[in-house]
């Protein structure tokens, strides 16, 4: 029988990867191609009266093809008889068992009579093997499902994909976190979903209709197409109308002929960090505040502490003069200490506080606090114990660092303890460490505040009761751990007294090995003193005389110059701050005349960094105001001692 078609069917067997065969009314082969025999592997005899459920599997390899051999075979014939024409995708099967993934078409073919006695007269099938393409798909779905996996993972980002004209496309994990919005309220969404608009009120911005924002902020798309990427930083808002503060990224996306598809997009939540930069940047500005305070503090005690020393060292008849000297040291020495402390402060609160350990001899470091602070002891009528190791031991410490911590924990000590009171040292080594204790008598510490005692800025007790900054101890915890150490508080209780206790590692090691300062003696110097304070200039010339030098006070860098010439000094005194010269261009202008004395920078600056800007520019030493006597001699005699 020829069926209608059957000619235009025979004339398409040269088509390529494309089985094309007919079907009778039945639903079975009734004319086969050559090309069908290329595809399906049948004769035409083999395929002959064959359903069309022959070339479908029973059971389909892909679980999401609805395709199901047999019963997708029959549903089809079913929707060509309906409607005419019927079209699938799915798994074919070949003669051999093989299959292929296809594009399925079968279409009416109605008889002479144009179908109005019974339907079709017969099918035409046509099968397009697809397999390559379909893999390639399912190859594209699959990279972009572990992409978006990928994507999902990153949860501390929100990361989008935007069309050309900055509609939202994919939607992440992160985005979903940070902005609140869900995948299906933001995909086809513009990118201004998540930009705050500036005339409206932060919490009716996502109620706005899409249509009644722009797609994107002005100059997006421009400014990533100018150079391929951009980044920078960006208030964007939530869902719930909170801003956030985020760092953007956008990277433009092309496809294979180089045309703009897209752009990614990326923000990360940065409010957080711009906040700790918020909160490093005002330390950091109180650091510097606190250096220029200690500096303007020192600058007016540098001629007290100088005047003090003037009249202890002068005799003076009248003993109420005597007296009140004594009570000016001994009060200026707490603000002296008081001004060093506020320096220590940044560096404590940054984890800057730097110590420079040497080989010690801890008697000694425990003998001069305890002679710093004798006075105050002695001043409190108070009864002073000390008990130290018959053998001398040795830590590796920072001296200055060391006197500072136990200067505090005494001055604690007798601050706390009424008069008549009891302040005990002792020193003893046990275990591989040098054990220090310092108790007193005094109004003891609740247990609930051991810990909290060592926090900066923490006090203890009723207001009537405050005194100090409460610096003190956290500097000293500061100290002690930069040592390697620990210090730890105990106490009876309120009204029973306290207990501070300093571990620090011992050192073996023989106390003839340890530096000792020189025993030159301090005296008979030529000095030149250069301070546009006339006061500081002044009492230091005052004080050096008494102590035996030839010393002369000039107020000007130019003067120092000029003085330097005809006073021939041995030794110049030179503050760092003067309005006509800084002490770095008077040390240059001096060494440039040929003059080789030694120069010290005396400053009320105290900083690492200003200690080592001054080493670099050539002075011999640097020097702190106030300057002790002590300090003072140690540096005319030797310039590199502490």
């Amino acid at each position: 029988m020829t069926l209608p078609g059957c000619a235009l069917l025979n004339a398409l067997d040269a088509v390529d990867d494309t089985a094309i065969f007919a079907l009778s009314a039945d639903g079975r082969v009734s004319a086969w191609t050559e090309a069908a025999r290329r595809v399906l592997l049948y004769t035409a005899d083999e395929a002959a009266g064959a359903p069309l459920s022959r070339f479908h599997p029973a059971t389909p390899d892909d679980p999401d093809d609805p395709d199901d051999g047999s019963a997708s075979a029959d549903q089809l014939l079913a929707t060509a008889r309906r409607a005419g024409r019927a079209e699938s995708k799915g798994w074919r099967l070949r003669r051999d068992g093989s299959v292929f993934y296809a594009s399925t078409v079968i279409v009416a073919l109605p008889g002479p009579d144009g179908g109005r006695n019974g339907g079709p007269e017969a099918f035409g099938v046509v099968y397009r093997d697809i397999t390559v393409q379909y893999a390639a798909e399912e190859h594209a779905r699959a990279v972009e499902a572990r992409w978006h996996q990928l994507l999902d993972t990153m949860d501390d980002c929100a990361i989008c994909e935007l069309d050309p004209e900055g509609q939202i496309r994919s939607w992440n994990a992160g985005a979903q976190a940070l902005f609140g919005y869900t995948a299906q309220e933001a995909v086809s969404q513009p990118l201004s979903l998540v930009h705050p608009r500036a005339d409206m009120a932060p919490d009716t911005v996502s109620d706005v209709p899409s249509g009644h924002r722009p797609a994107v902020t002005p100059g997006l798309l421009d400014a990533v197409r100018g150079s391929g990427a951009w980044s920078g930083e960006q208030r964007l808002q939530r869902h719930d109308g909170t801003l956030v503060q985020c760092h953007v990224r956008q990277v433009l996306l092309r496809n294979a002929a180089q045309g703009v598809s897209g752009v990614l997009w990326i923000a990360r939540d940065v409010t957080d960090a711009a906040r700790l930069a918020d909160l490093d940047n005002a330390g950091r500005r109180v650091q510097a505040f606190l250096a220029i305070l200690a500096h303007e503090l020192r600058n007016p005690l540098a001629p007290i502490r100088n005047a003090v020393d003037v009249i202890r060292l002068t005799p003076v008849a009248d003993s109420r003069i005597r007296h009140c000297a004594e009570i000016i040291g001994r009060q200026l020495q707490l603000l002296t200490r008081l001004v060093s402390d506020l320096m220590d402060v940044g560096r404590v609160t940054s984890g800057k506080l730097k110590v420079q350990p040497v080989p010690l001899l801890y008697n000694e470091v425990v003998a001069t606090a305890i002679e710093a602070m004798r006075p105050a002891l002695e001043g409190a009528s108070q009864k002073f114990d000390v008990v130290l190791p018959a053998d001398p031991v040795f830590v590796n410490g920072d001296a200055a660092r060391l006197e500072q911590v136990l200067s505090n924990l005494l001055s604690n000590a007798t601050k706390y303890t009424a008069r008549g009171g009891t302040v005990t040292v002792r020193v003893r080594a046990d275990g591989g460490n040098v054990v220090t204790t310092i108790s007193d008598t005094g109004r003891g510490i609740a247990p609930e505040a051991l810990d909290r005692i060592f926090n900066l800025f923490a006090q203890e007790g009723d207001e009537t009761a405050r005194s100090g900054l409460g610096i003190g101890l956290a500097l000293a915890r500061a100290v002690i751990e930069a040592h390697g150490g620990a210090i730890q508080a105990s106490s009876a209780g309120e009204g029973h007294g306290s207990t501070f206790t300093v571990m620090l590692p011992e050192v073996q090691m023989d106390g003839a090995s340890v530096p000792r300062p020189g025993t030159a003696q301090c005296t008979g110097q030529r000095i030149l003193i250069v301070d546009d304070s006339a006061d500081s200039a002044d009492s230091m010339a005052e004080l050096l005389t008494v102590l035996g030098h030839h010393a002369q006070p000039v107020y000007t860098g130019m003067c120092a110059v000029e003085a330097a010439r005809s006073f021939a000094p041995d030794v110049v005194l030179l503050d760092l701050e003067m309005p006509d010269m800084s002490g770095y261009e008077v040390l240059d202008a001096l060494r440039q005349s040929g003059l080789g004395p030694r120069v010290f920078a005396l400053t009320g600056r105290s900083s690492p960094d200003d200690r080592r800007r001054t080493e670099a520019a050539g002075f011999d030493a640097h020097l702190v105001k106030p300057l002790t006597v002590e300090a003072l001699c140690r540096a005319l005699t030797d310039p590199h001692a502490p």
